[in-house]
């Protein structure tokens, strides 16, 4: 019988520890398929840098290649990882195992929310730099003589405007793509328990549903209110930048944990199975 109705932290630790006990060796497939992904790439692009120059620049190039590969690889990966977060809902079996576990709604969505969301990325960060070192350790043995060839520095990743290799001009800016992440991470966390059955693909399909609909309607509603006689002014003119991007930031913060919480409840929906 459960005395702790809500949560209680040593069944939780209970919990983690038994779905990643019970899963290990897909996790560590998946990992093994990020390393070695991010490691090809990382290779494939320092083939045809390293191969074709000597200079000291090099490692700035391949600097900025990899930081960028780095932010595409959290999205995709991250999106991948949310969309599994509910798998063990995906047949009958599973389903009635998963419901039966002794334990809350709330510790069992928040186990697969920490393994989904949290542990992916202290594995993804492990991952890549395993990713990294692995083309500093191959590429150094191959060409001894470039002295450029390092591990990247995350000095490219915010910077001033005037450099082309750095990816954000602010700082501000950054946080932005990365709660614009936890956004659309928490989209796909949330497909999951609506559709434990290829939740990746129908998700995505959902998501670009609804972006080319609002993107027609605004198209739309432009053309509509157009006149080539009237000067429309937006109220975001009157904004500036730093004060919008704060704005985007509270937005995409508040709407990545609504659809957390509203995956807690779409999940706890699914504790009741034909009651009366």
């Amino acid at each position: 019988m459960i005395k702790d109705t809500f949560f209680s932290m040593p069944r939780f630790v209970n919990l983690c520890r038994k779905s990643l006990v019970e899963n290990w060796k897909a996790n560590v497939l998946r990992f093994v398929m990020m390393y070695g992904l991010m490691a090809i790439m990382l290779l494939w692009y320092g083939y045809l840098v390293y191969n074709y120059t000597n200079t000291l620049e090099v490692d700035r190039e391949v600097g900025h290649f990899t930081l960028l590969l780095f932010l595409w690889c959290l999205w995709g990966f991250g999106c991948i990882s949310a969309s599994f977060t509910m798998e063990k809902m995906k047949t009958k079996t599973n389903r009635i195992s998963m419901l039966m576990t002794p334990a809350t709604p709330f510790e069992k969505y928040f186990s697969r929310w920490i393994i989904s969301t949290a542990l992916f990325l202290v594995a993804f960060l492990i991952a890549f730099k395993m990713a990294d070192y692995t083309r500093v350790v191959v590429y150094s043995l191959i060409y001894p003589h470039l002295e450029g060839i390092a591990p990247v520095s995350s000095s490219y990743l915010v910077g001033a405007k005037d450099n082309y290799q750095i990816i954000f001009d602010t700082s501000d800016v950054l946080y932005l793509m990365l709660l614009l992440y936890f956004f659309v991470q928490s989209c796909f966390v949330l497909g999951s328990t609506i559709w434990p059955k290829n939740a990746l693909v129908k998700t995505f399909v959902a998501g670009a549903a609804i972006v080319a609909i609002y993107a027609l309607l605004k198209i739309g509603m432009s053309y509509l209110l157009s006149d080539s006689n009237f000067y429309y002014y937006t109220s975001d003119q009157y904004i500036d930048d730093e004060l919008k991007t704060h704005i985007w930031q509270a937005v995409l913060f508040f709407f990545a944990l609504f659809n957390w919480t509203l995956a807690y409840f779409r999940f706890k929906e699914s504790e009741i199975i034909n009651r009366m």
